[in-house]
C-alpha cells in the first residue's frame, strides 16, 4: 500500500489549525494567542475565510462592534462567507437588544450552513433567553443530533426540555437514558443534579394540583418520584468532587426534610436504605 498523506502536509495542519482557532474563539479571549492563531492559519492558507472572521471575534470582545461588523464585511469580500460570519452578527445583536435582528442572523447562517451544528447551539441558547421553549428544545434536539448524544450536548438539551411547560416526559427519559449509557458520562454528577432537579419540579407540580389527601394510587405515584429524585440526588452528592459538596447538602437536605415531609413515619425504612447506600457507594466511589 502506498501512503499519499504526510503528517506535516497542509491536508493535515489545515484543518487542525482551523479547529485550534475554532476553539479558541468560543473560549477566554487571549488577544496575543488569538493573533498568533489567526497568522498560523493564514499563513498555511491565505484564502481561508476565518482568519479575517475572527479578527473580528477580537473587535467583538473589545465591544466595538461598529469595526467588527465592518472587519466582518472586509473578510467576506476579500476571502468569502463564513458561518462564523453570521454567528458573530448575531451575537452583537443580542448585546445590543436587537433580538429579533439576533434572531435573523441566526436563521440565515443555518440557511447558509445547514450541516453546521453549532448554528442550532446558538438558536437554542437565543430561543432560551426568549423563552420560547419550544423552539429552544427543537433546536437543542437538532444539535444534539449533529453531534451525537454527548455529555454537554445532551445536559443542554435537557435542559431546555425541562424549562417547556408541559414538557414530554418520554423525550427526557430517553435523553437521561442516552447519557448514562455513555460510559464516561454515566457517573457525571451535574447529570444527576439536573434529572433529580426535574422530578423535584414533576413532584413539586404534582403536589399543587391535589385536591385533598391522595389515594392509593396517587400515593404511589408521589412515591415513585420521590424515590427518583432522592436517588439521583444520591448519585450526584456521590459523584460531587468539589471542594464546597453543595450536591451532599442538597441530597442530605432532601432525604431528610421532604422524605419525611410526605411520608411521615413510614418514610423512615427508606430514608434509612438511602443514606446506608449513599455511605457504601461512597466509599466505592472515591477518587
Amino acid at each position: 500500500m502506498t501512503h499519499t498523506l504526510h503528517a506535516q502536509s497542509n491536508d493535515i495542519t489545515i484543518p487542525f489549525a482551523e479547529l485550534d482557532l475554532l476553539n479558541h474563539l468560543t473560549s477566554e479571549i487571549e488577544v496575543d494567542r488569538l493573533h498568533e492563531k489567526i497568522q498560523y492559519l493564514q499563513n498555511l492558507s491565505p484564502t481561508h475565510p476565518l482568519p479575517g472572521i475572527a479578527l473580528a471575534y477580537d473587535l467583538f470582545h473589545a465591544k466595538k462592534f461598529s469595526a467588527a461588523r465592518q472587519q466582518i464585511d472586509q473578510a467576506r469580500d476579500k476571502t468569502g462567507d463564513h458561518v462564523r460570519a453570521h454567528l458573530l452578527l448575531g451575537l452583537m445583536s443580542e448585546v445590543e437588544q436587537f433580538q429579533h435582528e439576533a434572531e435573523q442572523h441566526f436563521l440565515t447562517a443555518l440557511k447558509l450552513f445547514p450541516d453546521e451544528p453549532i448554528v442550532h447551539r446558538h438558536l437554542a441558547v437565543h430561543y432560551y433567553d426568549r423563552e420560547f421553549h419550544g423552539e429552544a428544545a427543537h433546536h437543542a434536539l437538532q444539535y444534539l443530533k449533529k453531534i451525537g448524544p454527548g455529555g454537554e450536548g445532551t445536559l443542554m438539551t435537557i435542559d431546555m426540555m425541562q424549562s417547556m411547560p408541559g414538557h414530554d416526559e418520554y423525550v427526557l427519559e430517553s435523553l437521561y437514558a442516552l447519557l448514562i449509557e455513555i460510559p464516561e458520562h454515566r457517573h457525571d454528577m451535574v447529570f444527576h443534579a439536573i434529572a433529580a432537579n426535574n422530578t423535584e419540579m414533576r413532584y413539586d407540580l404534582f403536589c399543587k394540583r391535589l385536591d385533598g389527601e391522595p389515594d392509593e394510587v396517587t400515593t404511589a405515584q408521589l412515591d415513585s418520584l420521590l424515590s427518583l429524585m432522592v436517588e439521583h440526588s444520591m448519585w450526584a452528592a456521590i459523584y460531587d468532587q468539589s471542594d464546597e459538596r453543595m450536591y451532599h447538602k442538597i441530597f442530605t437536605d432532601i432525604c431528610r426534610d421532604l422524605t419525611f415531609r410526605h411520608g411521615g413515619l413510614r418514610a423512615i425504612p427508606l430514608y434509612l436504605s438511602i443514606r446506608s447506600r449513599y455511605w457504601v457507594n461512597r466509599l466505592l466511589h472515591r477518587r
